[in-house]
């Protein structure tokens, strides 16, 4: 015969069994839970770059390339066409101001100093001939000017005594009359005489003047060759480091051919190239951010412009603030940053992947997760971007290239 089941036994049952379900419910709810979670797009931190948004200083500033060159560099030229004999200093040797680099065969421009040389010694000849002529000349014509003078006198003598006898009846008057013709014809040639003393004179002048002319050209054509002849053997005319010299003993070079290039290694500047594009936007006297690696930037100024396009490129020059750094090395090729404006105390962030337009959705870390964010961005520069809406100071930003997760307004931060 059954027995009634205790109400204990029955409510230890009913417990128990109350338990159990809770403990499937709970299992079954943390599963779930557990899935969605494993489900939701996740990122680990460390594989991210994340900026911190703060106040500060952002230029605008666009992208040029640029190579270090020597603020001072003398170019030496072959005075001749020559042949190279003899190189003293090779590239990179350091030099002293008169050191000699290399030198010329001068044998023809030796022989043609000595064409010059007797081409002056003909003009001075020829000078001299010319003064003694026009002494000789001069002289002539002085002698016969005296001589027609003293004829001038004795005839004015004559005339003064007819003209007395004529008074007292001792001659005639046709005498008188001849005295008188006789005196002033004299007087006329002796005045003929003057003018073409004066006129020997002056032409003489003329013929001294155009020898003296030919004789200086010609001591001027022989000092020139000379000069030439003495600039034949290349000599540094200031301290500094050869750059780069003739390569080859027994070449040939041209009158006006470059032989060396001696530069001075202390103080350098940046020359720069850019698009024809943004040409139009530079100025000189802008500032500009010359960086040398990832972590060296020395700040200069543009000092001009060139003003020629060539195959769409433009060039420009910039002086540094730091000639002397002594990170810059001849030819180092460099990051030109002109700046084309600038806005202080204004929130900034590190620009890496950002500002690929006027307005861009960056993700933003609120806690543990990423949140898709609008932002209308301001002024920007190659490192700094500056936000205008959508983000504060103190806003942490993910700055690396997140296009893999486009369309995902949030994602697990790990």
């Amino acid at each position: 015969m059954d027995r009634e089941i205790a109400q204990s036994v029955r409510t230890k049952r009913v417990t128990r069994r109350v338990i159990v379900a809770a403990v499937a419910l709970a299992a079954l709810i943390f599963c779930v839970a557990a899935t969605v979670s494993w489900l939701r797009p996740s990122v680990r931190r460390s594989e991210l770059q994340i900026a911190r948004v703060e106040r500060g200083v952002v230029d605008a500033t666009i992208q040029a390339s640029g190579t270090v060159v020597p603020e001072v560099e003398t170019v030496i030229s072959s005075p001749v066409e020559a042949r190279a004999l003899r190189i003293q200093h090779r590239a990179g040797d350091q030099l002293h101001a008169g050191d000699a680099i290399l030198t010329l065969d001068t044998s023809a421009t030796k022989l043609d100093l000595e064409k010059l040389n007797d081409a002056v010694a003909q003009k001075e000849s020829a000078l001299a001939q010319a003064r003694l002529k026009a002494e000789e000349e001069i002289a002539a014509s002085g002698a016969a000017l005296e001589q027609k003078q003293l004829d001038s006198d004795i005839l004015k003598l004559k005339a003064s005594q007819n003209t007395r006898m004529h008074a007292e009846g001792l001659v005639s008057a046709q005498d008188e009359l001849v005295a008188v013709t006789a005196k002033k014809k004299s007087d006329i040639e002796i005045a003929q005489l003057r003018d073409a003393m004066s006129r020997t004179k002056r032409t003489a002048d003329a013929q001294i003047a155009a020898a003296q002319l030919d004789l200086r050209t010609a001591q001027k054509e022989r000092d020139q060759s000379e000069r030439q002849l003495n600039l034949a053997m290349a000599r540094s005319d200031q301290d500094g480091v050869l750059t780069w010299v003739l390569p080859e003993v027994g070449a040939t070079v041209r009158k006006g051919d470059v032989l060396a290039r001696v530069a001075d290694l202390s103080a350098y500047r940046v020359v720069a190239t850019i698009s024809d594009v943004h040409a139009s936007k530079l100025a000189a006297g802008m500032r500009a951010h010359v960086k040398l690696d990832d972590t060296t930037t020395i700040d200069g100024t543009i000092s001009s412009i060139d003003p020629r396009i060539e195959n769409g490129i433009a060039r420009f020059y910039v002086t540094l603030d730091q000639r002397a750094n002594p990170r810059l090395r001849n030819n180092l090729r460099v990051d030109v940053l002109p700046v084309l404006g600038s806005h202080g105390n204004v929130l900034r962030v590190r620009r890496g992947a950002l500002g690929q337009g006027e307005r861009e959705e960056v993700f933003v870390v609120r806690g543990h997760v990423l949140v898709r964010t609008l932002v209308r961005w301001g002024l920007a520069g190659d490192e700094l971007i500056q936000p205008i809406d959508g983000l504060r100071e103190g806003d942490e930003v993910v700055i690396s290239n997140m296009s893999e997760y486009q369309g995902l307004k949030e994602l697990r931060l790990k």
